[in-house]
């Protein structure tokens, strides 16, 4: 796992340069079709890939887009009739059968695919009109880590391809990366001995950073053992704030400027809770905000790329967790690395 999170900014680079082609293709393909709606059908932290992907549409495309339910097709053994649509499907290893089964009925219903995935030579691949490999290599960690970035940054070019705009500062997004990735080289070990103490654990995003808000989660439930839960700050009001305590972390993603605000509202509301909020790649010191990690090393990124970025120090600081619980994050209790949910 520590190896496969410091290659990630390598493997931005090799997807950007070896599946610009794909990528634009794909672009092609979803502008062209001119569909009325997009579905993206994924599973686990690429269902939080596809979430980004669904807020990023609404931004630049103005076009409705779901995330697909996989199991009204397997096992409900339904049909289901599209508008003019486009299916998106995300899968790192393009095996799932559930998802496979999806795709393979969008297609009956002559909706063209895209798929994003690690595994040229998938069954997913072969069903898609155009694959996109996010070219991550072997990712041995049963969690997933750079696969889950790339399949962000791939569904952001292909979205902002579809868009027209703007171009990626590739030289920048990659300095950015790797400053981050230094600093919690210097403050992993800290901020988990810190976040030993709690109990419970809430990541807080929203909008394009909810998605990265339940992948960090999903890293500290499934390597470290810990309660950890993702919520859009707006949802987290309706209930989840509930469960804040003394002992409590709040861990709120506000690199994003257009959601900043709503998290930095939950996460005041959380602390005076009694909970312990500490603020995600965040460029300032806040007022009544004890702690920060990577704080002050970037400028506050564009919005469609901070998700890309906020998940960096939890996947680091969730792997020295794990090592200080005397876990093996590589290989968590239960889990495999391909799940092949029907």
């Amino acid at each position: 796992m520590r190896s496969e999170i410091a290659e990630q900014p390598g493997r931005w680079s090799d997807l950007l340069t070896t599946g610009h082609d794909a990528l634009e293709q794909a672009s092609a393909l979803l502008r062209d079709a001119r569909p009325e709606l997009i579905v993206l059908a994924a599973r686990g932290s690429s269902d939080h890939a596809a979430q980004y992907a669904q807020y990023l549409v609404h931004h630049r495309l103005g076009i409705p887009a779901m995330l697909a339910t996989p199991s009204s097709i397997s096992q409900d053994a339904g049909h289901l009739t599209y508008p003019r649509a486009v299916m998106v499907a995300v899968s790192q290893s393009g095996q799932s059968p559930d998802l496979l089964a999806t795709v393979e009925d969008a297609r009956a219903g002559g909706v063209p695919v895209i798929a994003v995935s690690n595994d040229a030579s998938s069954a997913l691949a072969g069903l898609a009109d155009v694959h996109v490999d996010v070219g991550a290599g072997p990712e041995r960690s049963v969690a997933a880590t750079k696969t889950y970035t790339g399949e962000v940054l791939a569904l952001r070019q292909l979205v902002m391809g579809a868009s027209g705009g703007p171009e990626l500062d590739v030289d920048g997004l990659l300095a950015s990366a790797r400053a981050v990735l230094a600093a919690m080289d210097e403050q992993a070990v800290a901020a988990a001995a810190a976040l030993d103490r709690a109990d419970r654990v809430l990541v807080v995003g929203r909008g394009l950073s909810m998605g990265s808000a339940k992948e960090g989660a999903l890293k500290l439930m499934e390597t470290c053992a810990l309660a950890a839960s993702g919520w859009s700050a707006a949802d987290a009001t309706h209930g989840p704030l509930g469960q804040v305590v003394e002992g409590t972390t709040v861990l709120a993603l506000t690199a994003g400027a257009r959601s900043r605000d709503s998290v930095l509202e939950l996460a005041r509301a959380a602390a005076a809770q009694g909970g312990r909020v500490v603020t995600v790649l965040d460029d300032a010191r806040l007022d009544g905000v004890d702690d920060g990690w990577a704080r002050g090393v970037l400028p506050r990124p564009a919005d469609d790329l901070a998700p890309l970025l906020e998940i960096l120090p939890i996947q680091r600081v969730a792997l020295e967790l794990a090592l200080r619980r005397g876990l093996d994050p590589d290989h968590p209790r239960g889990l495999r690395k391909v799940t092949l949910t029907r």
